[in-house]
């Protein structure tokens, strides 16, 4: 550990070292164990490189998240700021990285510190909202639809004047009131994620399962002219 509190794990997912970071892993290094300054951990540091502009760009970093989640890494850990690894994902708009963290146990309507919730995150960047495929999966798992901040204050990237029909269209949504079916279908879709949804298709009746899969998508997004 350095002066500043970082391990070698912690280095090696910052620096997104895949071959070190599985050395260390092998020679018993803790994949939990938070740095005492900012409270992250190791998979904290893999996720904020991959979102950084060229993690991005290159798409890198999925791998590093893969092998820590693989060997225990904690997918709800939070950091001093009440910050999880799904709130960095989703922020950046990355949604392999949010995938791979839903399979791995964590929650879509995680709260920040200043309640920001990563659908909140997600919509703070206005490139983000090109991203229809993300969007979607986040409109389709995050109940109930958490759009302000402790302030009270909409994402940012929902104030631009081209916003207006996508921030009309979720403002609706998020004051909708839905039936006892409708969440109930939305905490099965939370629960068991991607990875369970063919198991289930063989143990409930068809028009169960495509009552809770095969839903109207929420195409909302798909229906808003992406930023020029």
């Amino acid at each position: 550990m350095d002066a500043s509190g970082l391990t070698g794990l912690h280095l090696a997912s910052k620096n997104l070292k895949l071959e070190i970071i599985q050395l260390l892993l092998y020679c018993g290094a803790n994949v939990n164990l938070a740095n005492p300054e900012t409270g992250q951990s190791a998979l904290h540091f893999a996720i904020l490189s991959s979102s950084s502009k060229g993690g991005v760009t290159l798409a890198a970093g999925a791998e590093c998240v893969e092998v820590l989640l693989h060997n225990g890494a904690q997918a709800r850990m939070r950091d001093r700021n009440g910050i999880e690894a799904i709130h960095f994902a989703c922020r950046c708009g990355r949604k392999d990285l949010v995938t791979l963290l839903l399979d791995h146990g964590a929650d879509i309507d995680a709260l920040t510190s200043q309640q920001e919730s990563p659908l909140y995150l997600f919509l703070e960047e206005k490139r983000n909202q090109r991203k229809v495929q993300l969007l979607d999966k986040l409109l389709s798992l995050s109940y109930p639809l958490k759009l302000t901040n402790s302030k009270g204050c909409l994402p940012k990237g929902l104030l631009f004047p081209h916003a207006r029909q996508l921030k009309d269209a979720l403002l609706r949504m998020a004051s909708d009131v839905l039936s006892l079916q409708e969440i109930c279908k939305f905490n099965i879709r939370k629960i068991y994620g991607e990875k369970m949804k063919w198991w289930l298709q063989k143990k409930l009746p068809t028009t169960l399962w495509n009552s809770i899969y095969v839903y109207q998508e929420f195409s909302y997004a798909s229906k808003i002219k992406p930023f020029d």
